[in-house]
């Protein structure tokens, strides 16, 4: 499935990924201390994702640029629950029993990753191996910033059906049950770590970009503004909602991003987990990409319009995955606490997506006659 990637693939893996994956992360703390996680995935391509299991002991061992062996190899010390991609079985987002979350997001235009250097192969990891590793070794995010520059994470081209040798460019942004939050950008063959005290996460440019672009909203408010007389003529604004004028509409990641931040630090807090993910639900929708709104270059051969593909909600500190796909947008949920992850434990593994569920619920309506 994966496959060495000449420098000549390059530029066409860029123009294939030009428009893809314009995924939004954020985080949201609920009054009880509940931590919940909610992302998207966006992509043209069915990327096919199933829900994982990992449990506890499960043996990885990541190639090198040179080889399909001989990389970072270890024995998973965490049970965990992942989402893949391409029937990968490697995690593209999930959280361990630890409560620590991992998520991919794309990063075009500025993903450069790592060079191993001689003699250092037995440090080499695939950057479609990172999640998993992230999330079978580590319970913090203290320890993933300890030990992520003590490996060399390098790209590793993927085949799959219709895509051939392709290397995404991507950022990682891993979040624990204490709240805390970091984002992992690999830019210039560096291995680059930010804090990341908002919680939030889009796509290009780079993470300290998307603070500084921050100040370009600071008058935005949820209060409507008061009444402007000019010679006299009192002006009203037209509306509630018109405090927020400015804020962005569209769907990328730069207005992703402030838009995502100004419903978080808007909104009500919720008083629980589950509160809180009902609150990200109606956040999240903001970003939701119906089929159609978002594509590449107008009559560029082969191009497939974003679509927000899935959405979960992870509740690091309750132990549930929450998820909808775009078919079946009805939330569902897996209880981490009811799984049996031990050692030797079976893989369970069920597709996203699904049948639209659609309640009928006429003749409760009939039984309400007064």
């Amino acid at each position: 499935m994966f496959h060495r990637i000449s420098s000549a693939l390059v530029i066409g893996i860029l123009l294939f990924c030009s428009s893809a994956l314009a995924c939004t992360q954020f985080l949201l703390v609920a009054k009880d201390g509940s931590i919940v996680i909610a992302r998207t995935m966006e992509f043209g391509p069915d990327l096919n994702s199933h829900i994982l299991t990992s449990p506890v002991g499960t043996a990885f061992k990541s190639p090198t640029p040179e080889s399909p062996s001989g990389g970072l190899s270890w024995n998973s010390k965490y049970s965990y629950i992942k989402m893949d991609f391409l029937g990968s079985k490697l995690a593209l987002d999930g959280m361990n029993e630890q409560g620590l979350s991992v998520g991919f997001l794309y990063l075009p235009g500025y993903t450069k990753y790592q060079t191993v250097p001689a003699g250092q192969e037995k440090k080499a990891l695939a950057y479609i191996y990172a999640g998993d590793w992230v999330l079978g070794n580590f319970a913090t995010v203290q320890e993933v910033m300890s030990e992520i520059k003590n490996v060399f994470v390098f790209a590793e081209p993927i085949t799959h059906g219709e895509i051939k040798d392709v290397v995404f460019p991507v950022h990682m942004i891993v979040a624990d049950s204490s709240g805390k939050s970091i984002v992992i950008e690999w830019v210039n063959g560096e291995t680059n770590v930010y804090e990341n005290p908002l919680g939030v996460l889009t796509n290009s440019p780079e993470f300290p970009w998307h603070l500084d672009n921050i100040k370009n909203y600071v008058n935005i408010s949820p209060y409507s503004p008061d009444p402007l007389t000019l010679d006299g003529i009192e002006y009203s604004a037209t509306g509630q909602g018109s405090g927020a004028v400015g804020i962005p509409g569209d769907f990328t990641p730069p207005s992703r991003f402030v838009k995502i931040l100004y419903l978080l630090q808007s909104s009500f807090s919720a008083q629980t987990g589950q509160e809180a993910v009902n609150l990200a639900e109606h956040i999240m929708n903001n970003v939701d990409i119906p089929v159609g709104a978002v594509r590449g270059e107008k009559g560029a051969k082969g191009d497939l319009p974003d679509k927000t593909q899935w959405t979960v909600f992870k509740d690091l500190t309750n132990k549930k995955l929450y998820f909808k796909s775009y078919e079946n947008t009805a939330l569902q949920v897996i209880d981490f606490n009811k799984l049996d992850l031990s050692k030797g434990s079976p893989t369970l593994n069920m597709p996203i997506e699904s049948k639209q569920i659609i309640v009928d619920v006429t003749n409760r309506f009939l039984e309400s006659a007064e």
